[in-house]
């Protein structure tokens, strides 16, 4: 686009050349540097193209060959200004055009985020804007590597930031970490207690002091494994220290899940009225293109809102966006759901909510639904009967209890005596 753009700019015409020495005109014109586009071969000669520049030069090359040329049709905008030389005010407007769209040029009026997944575009657009990369900012003065380094020292999850500008368009090209899990350094003294209430099914202990055993019943917040060992000479304890705990728990654990479902419900019935509005956004400041009030007559409609900024090519992009507004009328509905369709709704809503709230490497050993019906809605309850890991690493709060003998987190044996 900008090619065609300066090619226009300058100038070109479309030559036709004939003759018995055209190859050596070719070369001739390669040896000077004479870029001849477009070279096609026509029954008595070669038609090519050129800018004026390098059309001037074409002269002394035509006497040492014997070649003729001759100019098949002119382009660009010194023949246009030639050609309206006389309309003074149309010249002028098409110069203050230009003059305008080469001012636009060194702004920023659009700004894409891409590769993120945790952190949310405006949080980002925001920190950006407080920087210096905002809708409007002049492209000189942005200093795209401090904000590079300020994103990636704010935000925890960004790894990695690239902040390219290509024509009025920003592109902030974003890498996040993989999210941390709510876990503990395996450096760090720690039990695991129990997350849920339930009959252990199976314990496997890497380290740590195992607390219970298979089919003991506990309870929320017991202490499975402990990271307290205790040092022993005969029956004698000589001190203890702490440690990090690993291990798996499984237990056999009973989980709830309601839902309600309302018998009654409204769907959308859309009728054939509607209503179009369109704004004009320039320079972020909003001016309504509606000449007369256009009042929403309507009780019930759905707002549409689309919106398409003007742009010469795919990252020039101007300072002005279309803001299309569409009122479509619809009549709700009232619907009554069967005691059948409620109860599939009802299995449709448990299904996701155990999508959501039971972990992915649970087994879910029995489920059963039990159906409540009152006056206006029907009340599902799950009852889920799972096997899941219970376990869940706490720190131990004290490091340094009476008697203990860790100094500065070190572990340290000591003599009692």
């Amino acid at each position: 686009m900008f090619k065609f753009l300066w090619n226009y700019f300058r100038g070109y015409v479309i030559i036709k050349i004939t003759g018995f020495s055209i190859e050596r005109f070719l070369n001739l014109c390669l040896n000077k540097n004479i870029n001849l586009c477009k070279l096609e071969e026509v029954n008595n000669g070669v038609i090519c193209k050129l800018n004026i520049k390098d059309f001037k030069s074409l002269k002394e090359i035509s006497r040492k060959t014997g070649c003729k040329y001759k100019i098949v049709s002119r382009y660009g905008m010194p023949f246009f200004i030639f050609k309206n030389r006389k309309r003074k005010m149309f010249l002028i407007g098409i110069m203050i055009f230009i003059s305008l769209l080469y001012y636009f040029s060194s702004f920023i009026w659009t700004i894409q985020v891409v590769g993120n997944n945790n952190v949310d575009n405006n949080s980002i657009l925001r920190f950006c804007e407080e920087k210096g990369l905002y809708l409007g900012a002049y492209k000189r003065k942005i200093a795209i590597k401090t904000i590079q380094s300020d994103l990636k020292n704010n935000f925890d999850t960004i790894s990695w930031v690239n902040i390219k500008i290509d024509g009025t368009k920003a592109t902030i090209s974003i890498s996040e970490n993989i999210p941390k899990q709510n876990s503990i350094e395996n450096n760090t003294p720690c039990d695991i207690i129990a997350k849920e209430k339930g009959i252990i099914t199976n314990i496997i202990t890497r380290s740590g002091t195992p607390l219970v055993k298979s089919k003991d019943v506990v309870q929320k917040g017991d202490v499975l494994v402990s990271g307290t060992l205790l040092l022993k000479e005969g029956e004698e304890i000589k001190g203890n220290y702490n440690t990090y705990s690993d291990a798996d728990v499984e237990a056999k654990t009973e989980k709830e899940i309601k839902v309600t479902v309302p018998f009654q419900y409204y769907i959308k019935e859309y009728t054939k009225n509607k209503k179009t509005t369109y704004n004009l956004l320039a320079f972020n400041k909003n001016f309504n293109l509606n000449l007369f009030k256009n009042n929403i007559s309507y009780e019930n409609y759905d707002t549409i809102i689309s919106r398409k900024q003007l742009k010469l090519s795919e990252n020039f992009y101007l300072p002005f966006i279309i803001k299309k507004i569409t009122y479509k009328e619809y009549i709700p509905i009232k619907k009554t759901y069967s005691i059948n369709e409620a109860k599939l709704y009802a299995n449709k809503l448990i299904t996701e909510k155990i999508t959501k709230e039971v972990d992915f490497s649970s087994d879910i050993l029995d489920k059963q639904i039990i159906y409540e019906k009152n006056e206006n809605q029907l009340i599902a309850t799950a009852k889920l009967t799972l096997i899941e890991d219970i376990g869940q690493k706490v720190p131990i709060s004290t490091y340094q209890d009476e008697g203990s003998n860790i100094d500065n987190g070190t572990n340290k044996i000591t003599d009692s005596q």
